[in-house]
């Protein structure tokens, strides 16, 4: 902000009695938060916004501040400190150095150096120089000590309830913005600056005013307990924010080729790795964007130990820092397979029998192990699929009312089924093969819902592309039967496969609207033709027409559908 007080004054000079023994030997401002003193914190915060001279007063351990600035400089700006023998507490430290302002010095930040917070100082200055007072204070409607009276047009009138006024009561944060005029005023005595404040409201009314300071975070740090509170919440590892190598590293293996990223999205990154004995192993480095990723491992350990499902093994977490080592399951996935001549049937038939061991045992297994899926299938989300398809994939245009029938017939249809544990993500990328058996990942989307999302969203994979796939979804379907033990008849197996892949498909293809043009992922728009053209084909097996036509429409070619 080129017009931001050039100076501050940082008032560094009190006893910190409240935070010993911390600060028998260092003033309580250079207490460390976060690996670095709260002074500097708020230095960064003026520095950015345009301060480029900081005065600070000392008296309680003053050398630690002659350590702190041994060059007198904070980057390209000039910290001057300046003693107090005698304490002169705020108001006569701020007489003290009134007379270190020159003439550029029109107005002046004053900030309590022990002060943590995350106001927006440029927006505090500029309401300063808005509205012309003489001093602007910046308060928050919450605090421990509201007692700042404030009228409704910004005008303090009193302070510490000292003058019996009745206004809306605020929180002083410590932070203030004055004229040099209001500096060089006060008198060159030793008291709280707030004694110069309440003469000001009295003598000049109106001349004292209040910003606002809604901001996330201020701590005026009053307590051991509460430094040490605020100081383990700014220090804890940020999930995701450290490097493959160094966590790779932590758990005594190296990156192999270099670090070359596997698979990424959704907030998560995989890479191979080794470690000194040549043994691999899969890293995933994964962060906050998306909460189901720290479900991984333990949805991994319930499938793994107590349904026997073939998933990797969890050979270590940190899930503070967003770690977690995965057993090496190679490189070999159902789609690579399918891209060869002969369609993998193998693997495909085991996957089959994996995700159906899933629907069988899940919901039992869940039931005592502590974890918390994500929201189970009901109307909410079958409602947010068909908006997502409407969102990314009609370009927020609404379908018209026999469409949006249709769409909504899905999930009614689906929630008259039986209530199972489902993989929610069962397709060719997600089913890991080894020696013709299926292994499944990307496990953290795990939720209670309908078995035939899972089979259909397998079997009209628009991964697979394959000219014969009208022939082997048949077979997937067939299989898909077989395994879950369904006891009516094929026709309403069929239609209920066809339904659950109609409602996937909106899903998908919402999907691949979203992350290709909304997330800069343009790789994802070659999949949605091909995902239009299996919803046709779906929506047409269900009896859903009005839903195919839409989709042929949007693909541009129509679709072959056979059975």
């Amino acid at each position: 902000m080129p017009d931001f007080p050039r100076t501050a004054f940082i008032l560094g000079a009190g006893l910190g009695t409240r935070l010993r023994p911390l600060t028998e030997n260092c003033p309580k401002p250079l207490l460390p938060i976060g690996g670095r003193a709260m002074v500097m914190q708020a230095m960064e915060k003026l520095h950015a916004a345009g301060t480029r001279r900081f005065i600070i007063n000392t008296h309680h351990c003053p050398e630690a501040w002659t350590l702190a600035f041994p060059s007198g400089r904070f980057g390209d700006a000039e910290v001057k400190l300046v003693h107090e023998p005698v304490l002169l507490e705020t108001g006569g430290g701020l007489a003290n150095i009134a007379g270190l302002l020159s003439e550029d010095d029109k107005d002046l930040v004053i900030w309590n150096g022990d002060i943590l917070s995350s106001c927006d100082i440029a927006a505090a200055y500029a309401h300063h120089q808005a509205n012309g007072g003489a001093a602007t204070l910046v308060v928050r409607e919450q605090g421990p000590n509201r007692n700042v009276r404030i009228t409704d047009e910004g005008f303090v009138t009193d302070m510490r309830d000292r003058l019996g006024k009745a206004d809306p009561s605020y929180q002083y944060t410590g932070i203030c913005v004055v004229t040099k005029a209001f500096a060089q005023g006060v008198p060159a005595t030793i008291e709280s600056l707030v004694e110069h404040f309440l003469r000001r409201i009295q003598a000049e009314p109106n001349s004292i005013q209040g910003f606002l300071d809604g901001s996330a975070t201020w701590h005026d740090l009053g307590t051991v307990e509460e430094y040490q509170a605020v100081k383990a919440e700014r220090e804890k590892p940020v999930r995701g924010a450290i490097s493959p190598a160094d966590a790779a590293k932590a758990h005594g293996y190296e990156l192999t080729a270099g670090g070359v990223v596997l698979k990424g999205g959704s907030g998560r990154k995989f890479l191979r790795m080794h470690n000194a004995t040549g043994e691999s192993a899969v890293l995933c480095v994964y962060d906050d964007s998306r909460p189901e990723n720290q479900l991984y491992g333990a949805i991994a350990g319930v499938l793994r130990d107590k349904i026997g499902v073939q998933v990797p093994q969890i050979l270590a977490e940190d899930k503070a820092a967003g770690v977690l080592i995965l057993e090496d399951l190679g490189d070999v996935d159902l789609w690579s397979l399918a891209q060869g001549k002969e369609f993998p049937w193998a693997p495909v038939a085991s996957a089959l029998e994996q995700v159906a061991g899933i629907h069988r045992l899940g919901v039992d297994a869940f039931a005592g192990s502590g974890i918390t899926l994500m929201e189970a299938f009901g109307p909410n989300l079958y409602q947010w699929e068909r908006q997502y398809f409407q969102d990314n994939a009609l370009g927020g245009r609404k379908p018209d009312r026999a469409v949006a029938d249709e769409m909504a017939s899905l999930a009614k249809e689906l929630m008259g089924q039986p209530v199972v544990t489902i993989h929610r993500d069962f397709q060719s990328q997600n089913i890991m093969v080894r020696d013709d058996s299926a292994w499944l990942v990307d496990l953290q989307g795990l939720r209670h819902g309908c078995m035939f999302y899972d089979f259909a969203s397998l079997a009209f994979d628009p991964y697979l592309t394959r000219n014969d796939m009208d022939l082997w979804r048949i077979e997937i379907e067939d299989h898909a039967r077989e395994v879950s033990g369904w006891k009516g008849s094929s026709d309403e197996f069929s239609h209920l496969f066809h339904v659950a892949a109609t409602q996937r498909l909106l899903q998908a293809c919402g999907a691949y609207g979203f992350l290709g043009n909304k997330k800069g992922r343009p790789e994802y728009l070659a999949h949605l033709p091909q995902g239009l053209r299996n919803l046709t084909i779906a929506a047409s097996l269900c009896g859903k027409r009005r839903i195919a036509k839409l989709a042929e429409d949007l693909a541009g070619v129509p679709a072959k559908v056979s059975r």
